[in-house]
């Protein structure tokens, strides 16, 4: 059995679209940053500790994801509200930041940890079209106050994997294909 731990519409997408068969069974994590963690530290604690507990079932696979947006080396998570939205959005305005999406594997035997990173510019958006933005796509479930995918996203331009921005890495994924190929 595939279990994504993740109730995150973009990765059961990304997953169906690849004809997995797969059970959503998402556990509570703490997210919150540690002092002067990094990034890829960040990343790594988050996306393990969503795997849960080791699995003692040989025919279990469980994958877990996290994904965030660091700007000049700092984290920016979901928005909690407008406000957090706007600032968010506004500080990335005009400028280039990065994409961290990281994977979580784990069966009986092993646990496995992966991440890939893109690159995102956006527009230079004044305060009206930002709003406009938030008021329109309730930013509120994604990292960075933004979805790429979304009509009229901030995004201008992109380098790297778009499923990695979209939140799930799937160049990675790929590569540990032999785990999770039974379930197609």
């Amino acid at each position: 059995m595939l279990i994504l731990r993740s109730q995150s519409p973009r990765r059961k997408e990304i997953l169906q679209s690849l004809g997995l068969h797969f059970q959503i069974q998402p556990l509570p994590t703490d997210e919150t940053s540690l002092h002067e963690e990094t990034p890829v530290r960040y990343l790594e604690r988050v996306t393990l500790a969503k795997l849960g507990p080791k699995s003692d079932t040989p025919e279990e696979v469980i994958l877990a994801s996290d994904t965030i947006v660091v700007f000049q080396n700092k984290i920016l998570q979901k928005p909690a509200d407008v406000s957090e939205a706007f600032s968010m959005i506004s500080e990335l305005s005009g400028k280039t930041h990065q994409v961290y999406s990281g994977l979580g594997i784990m069966t009986d035997r092993e646990k496995i940890f992966e991440y890939d990173i893109s690159e995102v510019e956006f527009h230079a958006w004044e305060k009206s079209e930002i709003l406009e933005y938030i008021k329109i796509c309730k930013p509120y479930d994604k990292a960075g106050s933004y979805g790429i995918q979304d009509p009229n996203s901030p995004a201008k331009n992109f380098q790297g994997s778009y499923s990695n921005i979209l939140g799930f890495p799937i160049r990675k994924f790929f590569l540990y294909h032999t785990l999770w190929s039974r379930f197609l």
